[in-house]
């Protein structure tokens, strides 16, 4: 795990307009960038540093739509007076990619990644239950995931967000929607692997870092990156402190959607700018959607809006987030600030030992 000790510093504005370009492609040059924003290069190199060393935010890599990976949400209820100890413990599995404390029937809410199904089932039946503290554990296996991993904050113009955008990596998300993980197909060799870690700690690492960090030459590193990204198997995501950039409230709907109608739901929820994670699960209640707003009030509005957009859609049940304990490899502390980083690994051993 790598820690993050440095000061903390607020978002404003032009941070947010920053952040909002920078979700269309997480690794534009600032070269490309400043121009598009009206700011000098030097200006949004720096203001992403402030951003970075105060833990506001990040960018990471993520699996492309072609990459072989089977999922599951896992709840968790947890033993009296022991919530934050589970969810640290979770926090630290690899395969646990995030971790989020809610009210309702369940205390936890995690989202679990891994390479093959034998492995996802070891482990929501073995690795998972043990923690522990866990009183009783929930599983969902995943099977279609909507949603993609760049989202609009609404502070650039679709002229702004086409100008900085990546073409393959476009085209990748574009491919993403509405795929199967069962569909998905294509596996990374280890040394691609090593480059995906050393991609988890800094997204826009430098490529003569990333040489110098996995013993191989830049040239090298330039040319698997930008191939495993030409062919849907790598991507990138920003994420920032949601409080400070002024979306503070997040909370999670599960969904009994007919069967026919999944696929049309799913698109239709995962299109919403309040939209973070869309995927359909096993079971009567279909669809999970994590959604974040400016105002807690906010979820009376995406209620009404699922009511007449999606009326086929019936909500079975809806929690709020109280707090973030990891998001996509990242430890958040209770400002949701990044903290540390345990890399999202689905390729790690799953037992203990």
């Amino acid at each position: 795990m790598t820690e993050n000790r440095s000061t903390r510093r607020g978002v404003d504005e032009a941070d947010v307009v920053l952040l909002d370009a920078l979700h269309a492609n997480p690794r534009v040059s600032f070269e490309r960038l400043g121009p598009v924003l009206g700011i000098s290069p030097v200006t949004a190199a720096r203001r992403w540093q402030k951003l970075s060393e105060s833990g506001a935010a990040w960018v990471s890599s993520v699996p492309g739509p072609h990459l072989a990976l089977v999922g599951a949400v896992y709840e968790v209820r947890a033993e009296p007076g022991r919530t934050v100890d589970v969810a640290r413990e979770l926090a630290a599995i690899p395969q646990v990619i995030s971790v989020y404390a809610t009210d309702g029937a369940f205390d936890l809410h995690t989202v679990v990644l891994a390479a093959e199904m034998a492995d996802l089932s070891a482990l929501l039946l073995e690795r998972l239950p043990r923690v522990p503290g866990i009183a009783r554990g929930r599983a969902h296996v995943g099977l279609r995931w909507y949603s993609g991993v760049h989202w609009r904050l609404g502070a650039i113009d679709r002229s702004q967000q086409r100008s900085v955008a990546d073409e393959a990596d476009t085209g990748g998300r574009r491919a993403a929607r509405g795929r199967t993980l069962s569909a998905r197909s294509r596996a990374l060799a280890p040394p691609d692997q090593a480059l995906f870690l050393a991609l988890q700690r800094d997204g826009r690492a430098r490529y003569r870092d990333l040489a110098r960090e996995l013993g191989t030459s830049e040239h090298l590193v330039r040319r698997r990156l930008d191939s495993l990204v030409r062919r849907g198997m790598l991507g990138f995501r920003t994420d920032f402190a949601r409080r400070e950039g002024g979306w503070p409230a997040e909370f999670i709907t599960w969904l009994s959607v007919p069967h026919d109608k999944l696929d049309h739901v799913g698109a239709e929820i995962s299109a919403w700018r309040e939209t973070r994670i869309c995927m359909s699960a096993v079971g009567s209640v279909s669809l999970m959607v994590m959604s974040q707003v400016h105002r807690v009030d906010g979820v009376s509005a995406i209620l009404e809006q699922l009511r007449g957009t999606v009326p086929e859609a019936a909500v079975s049940d809806q929690r709020l987030v109280l707090r973030a304990f990891k998001s996509w490899g990242r430890l958040l502390d209770e400002a949701g600030h990044a903290a540390g980083v345990v890399p999202v690994d689905p390729w790690a051993a799953t037992t203990t030992n």
